[in-house]
């Protein structure tokens, strides 16, 4: 197809192509440097082949943009993604991979291929496994750009005819075969039906109790308290993965309505025209004109039938539904919404959530310093014309200069939307405007390396403070819909329980008592209790807080941690697990590796494995020394021999490592060439790239091994949390699937922000814990020598500990731990202590002498070759004392 269009190019590339190759043989045949390079008329060629392919790329580029602009989901591509894409335009299963980079939740298109000669689109696939079939057949030929708009165009008129049917059947459907129409109706249209049918059920009371009949609010009190019963007993029933997810979603929208009559009914809402009911997100089905309408105070948007899939929704509080109210009041009066606050507040979420009310396409762009106005405004572009909204999480991060540009950007779209207009000038370019489209930023005002925004970009963005949310209302709402009874009465406990941990305990950089803590909480009481629903409620839920939290404690905060808990739960006491299989192959590992077996490290490894069930970016902070590296490696060797044995619950382990210290950011993430705009690929890119392209079921672990900072962690925080996408300056997305995960090594989070330290589930070692006597055991246990092993173990036994007692009361030129001064002993002894050096069995009267003097050798230049001139001279009086051999003369 790009040959087709650009014959011309296409002919001089090749010229350029050959004329390439001529050189390189030429090289080759005289490998001569002087010679190959001062060949007459080359320097002048390779100027030519340069001016060349200039020309080419812009060719190129305008011809990416007509693609673009016909089909305009793929600006939210980058430019190598989309000529894949075109590259592969004939064969549509190929295209299918990156069909998660255009709409919200289709993972794949089932295709029927027909006569064997065109494929036929006939049904979408989403991320969790949900099937919707397309009402009509698209014809999978021509141009991809053609075929997809018509994909797009089949997803939203299927689900128009979806949700018509899905009305027609929660109708007939009532509250005895309620179940049986859950699990056939696509679980987006299951939230909408739902949601329209509880909207028109409060107008109806509200227009009967205007018309005089006061009791109508409290009848629909009583009705929605049955329907909501029936469903928690539903959600308490054997389900499939994905029944239980929608049933779970649908439970939460219900509650929320719940909330919403008791609300009306305490303040005596009497008319549609209150206030309290004005201020919903209400749903209307307008018969006449077959739509989905939905409104709030002022404003009204018409649904967007993206396909959402199966995704899950918000709890909503009193602080979303501000948010939300203050978002769809921007939008009124066109402009951008800008929830800003702390960490964990639910800034983003809140955003994507509104949009999935609204059945909209919501993109999440991490911001960084490394976006310039041109790649903002290729993303800009593509949702003036897709009607998408954005969410550009972090927007302070990117430089001043950018903003103010970008500030220019953003005035021109919602200028033309105000003005009504179909088309506009947008950077230069006439394109087409979907008025639909929303433009959303966050932000963590008091962070370091924030920028403040300019006067004229503040001015186009309606902002709104998210600083608290309520914690306990969420944990209610969550506890409610994965089945647990006594949910109101068991979120107090959580909440109280955080609240005395951030008073009581120490403050450590990398502790978290934010509401993502206590969603991690609850996801695990969630499957604990379908994994034994006979548990009592509060032994389950005992034994979550206990398993989510105890992995990040230091030593002495365990304890006051475990004391809190029993004062909460009195008399409760949780079994301890028992993972019998896998900690026999830690075990087993451990041994392979030539380890000694230690319970701390053992301990560990099940706490980590634990861990990454629940959250898919885990923190592994400990100093030098604590055993962070044996934790996970020995963990990945464990499970991939349980799936060589063929245990169930287990796959193979990848590991993929890098330390983000060693490179700079444009070589992790990529950059563009500051002359030649030529985007040049990062390594964490391409390892995301190539690691999250391999769909078998093998997990990758992404390792990085290297101190945190703000440099490099923010740009990886719309991976960490629950978008799980890396958002790079080209336009790239990579999503993550839930086969990959992240681990970081660490040895401290000083560096790191509170937005950081929320999104990871976190695992503390310490190297007291640890000690150096694993590491010498050992060493010990590979000496061939028994002989030497004795009597190393008494000197060792006699020395070690004394003198690490005594240094650490000394002044070190530079710190180190005692478990590098013991390795330091360790590799000296093993250096020295050789035949050659008189330590030898054939002389068996010298041999124990010539062995200690070695180890004393060692022992002083490891554990005291750190020390000042003062301290050594502290330490040379000091081994005299343990031992009277040394010479008297001079000093040690």
């Amino acid at each position: 197809d790009i040959r087709r269009q650009l014959p011309g190019e296409s002919a001089i590339f090749d010229k350029v192509n050959s004329s390439w190759k001529t050189i390189l043989d030429r090289l080759v045949e005289d490998p001569n440097a002087l010679r190959g390079t001062h060949r007459e008329g080359l320097l002048d060629t390779l100027v030519d082949m340069n001016t060349k392919l200039e020309k080419i790329q812009k060719s190129l580029d305008q011809y990416l943009e007509t693609k673009r602009t016909f089909f305009p989901r793929f600006y939210f591509l980058s430019n190598d993604d989309l000529l894949e894409i075109l590259g592969q335009s004939k064969e549509p299963l190929a295209v299918q991979n990156h069909l998660s980079k255009c709409f919200d939740n289709i993972k794949r298109l089932e295709f029927d291929r027909e006569g064997k000669k065109r494929y036929e689109a006939i049904g979408m696939h989403s991320a969790e496994g949900e099937y919707v079939p397309f009402s009509e057949r698209v014809v999978v030929e021509g141009p991809v750009e053609l075929w997809l708009t018509s994909v797009e165009s089949a997803m939203r008129t299927t689900l128009k005819k979806e949700l018509i049917k899905a009305l027609v059947g929660f109708r007939r459907a009532g509250s005895s075969k309620k179940e049986k129409w859950i699990s056939s109706t696509p679980g987006q249209l299951t939230l909408a039906s739902s949601q329209i049918s509880e909207t028109a059920e409060v107008a109806k009371a509200l227009m009967d109790m205007e018309a005089g009949d006061k009791s109508a609010m409290r009848e629909m009190r009583k009705r929605q308290g049955v329907s909501l019963k029936r469903l928690a007993d539903m959600v308490k029933g054997d389900l499939s993965k994905l029944s239980r997810m929608k049933l779970v979603t649908l439970l939460t929208i219900e509650i929320h309505a719940r909330d919403v009559i008791e609300r009306l009914v305490k303040s005596n809402c009497s008319s549609e025209k209150d206030f309290d009911w004005r201020r919903q997100l209400r749903f209307y089905w307008e018969k006449e004109e077959e739509e989905l309408i939905i409104r709030q105070t002022s404003s009204q948007f018409t649904y967007g039938y993206e396909y959402l899939g199966n995704s899950g929704r918000l709890v909503v509080t009193p602080l979303t539904e501000r948010c939300y109210m203050t978002m769809t009041t921007a939008l009124l009066l066109k402009r951008g919404g800008l929830p800003q606050g702390p960490a964990g507040t639910g800034k983003t979420e809140t955003v994507k959530d509104l949009g999935k009310s609204l059945g909209k396409y919501v993109l999440v762009f991490n911001c960084s310093e490394a976006l310039d106005y041109k790649s903002l405004g290729r993303t800009f572009s593509g949702l003036a014309q897709t009607g998408a909204w954005s969410c550009f999480d972090e927007f302070n991060r990117i430089e001043v200069e950018v903003l103010s540009v970008v500030a220019q950007q953003i005035s021109s779209i919602l200028s033309a939307i105000a003005e009504d207009k179909r088309r506009f000038i947008f950077e230069g370019t006439e394109i087409k405007l979907n008025p639909s489209c929303g433009l959303f930023i966050t932000m963590n005002p008091g962070y370091a390396g924030r920028t403040e925004l300019p006067d004229n970009l503040k001015s186009l963005f309606r902002p709104v403070a998210m600083m608290v949310p309520d914690s306990a209302q969420i944990a209610e709402i969550m506890l409610f819909s994965e089945g647990f009874a006594g949910a109101k009465f068991l979120s107090k406990k959580i909440v109280t329980l955080y609240e005395l941990a951030v008073q009581q305990l120490s403050k450590q950089d990398h502790y978290d008592f934010t509401l993502r803590a206590i969603k991690s909480v609850l996801v695990t009481a969630g499957g604990l209790k379908r994994a034994d629903p006979e548990m009592p409620e509060d032994l389950v839920l005992l034994r979550a807080l206990r398993d989510t939290n105890l992995p990040k404690f230091v030593g002495e905060d365990t304890q006051l941690f475990l004391g809190i808990l029993s004062d909460l739960f009195p008399g409760a006491e949780p079994l301890e697990v028992y993972y019998g299989p896998l900690q026999m192959a830690i075990e087993e590992e451990f041994t392979n590796m030539q380890l000694t077996i230690h319970p701390e490290l053992i301990r560990k490894a099940i706490q980590l494995y634990e861990t990454k069930l629940t959250r898919h970016s885990v923190m592994v902070v400990g100093n030098t020394g604590s055993g962070k590296s044996t934790t996970w490696k020995v963990l990945q060797q464990a499970l991939n021999r349980l799936k060589r044995q063929g245990a169930p619950g287990f796959n193979l382990v990848k590991s993929f490592v890098l330390n983000p210290k060693a490179i700079s950011i444009d070589e992790m993430y990529g950059g563009y060439d500051k002359n030649t705009r030529e985007w040049c690929d990062g390594i964490l890119a391409s390892v995301m790239r190539s690691v999250c392209s391999d769909e078998k079921s093998d997990e990758k672990w992404i390792v990085f091994d290297g101190p945190v900072d703000t440099l490099w962690i923010e740009s990886m925080n719309s991976v960490m949390d629950d978008n799980k996408v890396l958002t790079l300056a080209n336009s790239e997305r990579i999503c993550m699937p839930p086969q990959v995960s992240l681990l970081f090594e660490v040895p401290d989070l000083s560096a790191a922000s509170p937005a950081t330290v929320s999104r990871c589930g976190m695992i503390y070692l310490s190297e007291s814990q640890l000690g150096w006597k694993p590491y010498v055991q050992s060493w010990l246990s590979k000496r061939p020598d028994r002989d030497q092993i004795e009597i190393l173990n008494r000197l060792f036994e006699k020395y070690v500990n004394k003198t690490l007692t005594f240094t650490s009361t000394c002044t070190e030129i530079f710190p180190t731990t005692d478990l590098n001064k013991v390795i330091s002993l360790c590799n000296l002894f093993d250096s020295l202590a050789s035949p050659e050096s008189g330590v030898t069995v054939q002389e068996p009267d010298f041999y124990e002498r010539m062995t200690e003097l070695w180890f004393l050798f060692s022992l002083i230049w490891s554990i005291g070759a750190g020390l000042d001139e003062e301290s050594r001279k502290r330490f040379d009086m000091f081994l005299r004392e343990i031992d009277g051999q040394f010479p008297q003369k001079d000093n040690l």
